[in-house]
């Protein structure tokens, strides 16, 4: 079984997924930004990068597989390692190893390995249905100057004389405002290219405002670090937490906390920020993990199946 897809369902919703015994994925939020050699404007992005020296189990992948494929913590831990050998051996033999809508790994002269992020691979969720607007240059043809005109006027007769000096007057009109014309149509065409690319910002930036932040993970276990003078105030004897819900407003998150608290779950609170910026609301917070999953799993069955634990 390969665990390609349980990855990329992670990096939607987190900023770090690391891969026990293999390194971690991270995530950045990049602004939309416009590509010349491309001529298409790009939506807000996470663009991918990858840390082989972060190797440790987090818990959040393997809670994640078990959840998904209904086994046990340490069998998931098994089928991770597995599936690490085989990678290991496909970069030993073939020297590339490619994961479906993650991005390729290649090993250098070095040993070190070497990752390319997948391409067609969008991780922002609040991007979701935005796609690259192209603009491509206009091209303009050159232009002809109008050819002069040379008119020999005769003296034998006053008419056609006449005719000739107001032929002139009339091209020279013409060239004239042809010139005219030409710019005022090279400005408009500026002001239209300006206006289509003030427009296209700002739909990606009334997208990215509307877009409302609240964490709600599946069922998993991941452990979040806070600032050291956050650590003072929380109960050191508590470190697991089956949180509910998270926003970026310390307000709500207490108001949200005293709504639980109402609906009988006594020991609902709002914990102090992420180094994320969030305020995580949790249903009640216990000294052991085994006592964390047993609450989680009621309110799995019986109020939000997107609770989830989080360990400080």
């Amino acid at each position: 079984m390969k665990i390609e897809k349980y990855i990329s369902a992670l990096l939607y919703r987190y900023q770090c997924v690391i891969i026990p015994g293999f390194g971690a994925l991270l995530t950045e939020i990049k602004s939309s930004y416009y590509s010349e050699e491309k001529q298409c404007f790009f939506p807000p992005q996470k663009s991918l990068s990858f840390n082989a020296s972060i190797k440790h189990n987090d818990g959040l992948l393997a809670n994640h597989i078990a959840v998904e494929e209904n086994i046990s913590y340490d069998e998931a831990v098994l089928l991770i390692n597995q599936n690490i050998k085989g990678w290991e051996v496909e970069l030993r033999n073939i020297g590339s190893l490619e994961l479906l809508n993650v991005g390729m790994f290649q090993t250098n002269s070095e040993g070190n390995l070497v990752f390319e992020p997948a391409s067609n691979s969008n991780y922002l969720m609040t991007s979701f249905g935005l796609s690259t607007v192209m603009a491509k240059t206009i091209e303009r043809s050159p232009i002809i100057p109008l050819a002069e005109t040379v008119t020999v006027p005769t003296v034998k007769t006053n008419k056609k004389y006449t005719f000739f000096k107001y032929a002139a007057v009339v091209a020279l009109f013409i060239s004239t405002a042809g010139v005219f014309v030409n710019k005022g149509y090279e400005a408009y065409l500026n002001d239209e290219a300006y206006t289509v690319s003030k427009n296209v910002q700002s739909r990606v930036e009334n997208k990215i405002q509307q877009a409302t932040f609240i964490i709600e993970p599946t069922a998993t276990t991941i452990s979040i670090p806070v600032k050291e003078e956050e650590l003072i105030e929380e109960t050191v004897s508590t470190p697991y937490h089956v949180i509910a819900c998270a926003f970026r407003s310390e307000q709500t998150s207490l108001s949200e906390a005293k709504k639980l608290q109402k609906k009988g779950y006594e020991g609902a609170k709002a914990l102090s920020r992420t180094k994320y910026g969030v305020y995580p609301v949790s249903y009640g917070s216990y000294t052991t993990q085994q006592e964390a999953q047993r609450e989680m799993r009621k309110i799995h069955n019986t109020v939000n199946i997107d609770a989830w634990i989080l360990v400080q």
